[in-house]
């Protein structure tokens, strides 16, 4: 797949999840070509980021695991599961379940070259680092050798 069709693909993602993901939470989304070789994939996600007004935050975004082994430690599939299948700002509370969460974490994955996939996540050993400003918020980058998606997912007050 190519940098365009990526790029579609992630906006067919976000207009196939938007409504479910503001059931519950204030939402942004960005995608792109990704903006600089080289980096880590924590420069790659601040600096994509950072050109959206979201807070840098280094070495706060943990690697996560790309492949489809929801059992892997720091599975990037299983911490969106979980991020996704209840309510961020209230775990008590069902948000899109385990089944829709897993379909959507995968659509996510879907646009990412499986070989040179990156994944990041703002929550490093169970604290948060948002970028956003907000006290609750879960963000995710993914990005290959062509494009990078952010997501970010702050609790409704």
């Amino acid at each position: 797949m190519g940098a365009a069709e990526k790029l579609a693909h992630l906006k067919a993602f976000i207009d196939r999840w938007r409504e479910d993901f503001e059931a519950r939470a204030l939402v942004r989304f960005e995608a792109g070509a990704l903006p600089a070789q080289g980096l880590t994939p924590a420069a790659k996600a601040d600096a994509f980021s950072h050109s959206f007004g979201f807070k840098p935050i280094g070495f706060n975004w943990e690697m996560l695991d790309p492949s489809d082994d929801l059992t892997a430690p720091r599975s990037a599939r299983g911490t969106m599961v979980e991020a996704l299948s209840h309510d961020i700002g209230d775990r008590k509370t069902p948000w899109l379940g385990a089944e829709n969460a897993l379909e959507c974490a995968a659509d996510f994955l879907a646009a990412f070259a499986p070989l040179t996939t990156s994944v990041v996540t703002n929550q490093l050993n169970g604290l948060w680092y948002p970028i956003s400003g907000a006290s609750d918020e879960w963000s995710f980058a993914a990005m290959d050798d062509e494009a990078i998606a952010l997501l970010v997912l702050v609790p409704k007050a």
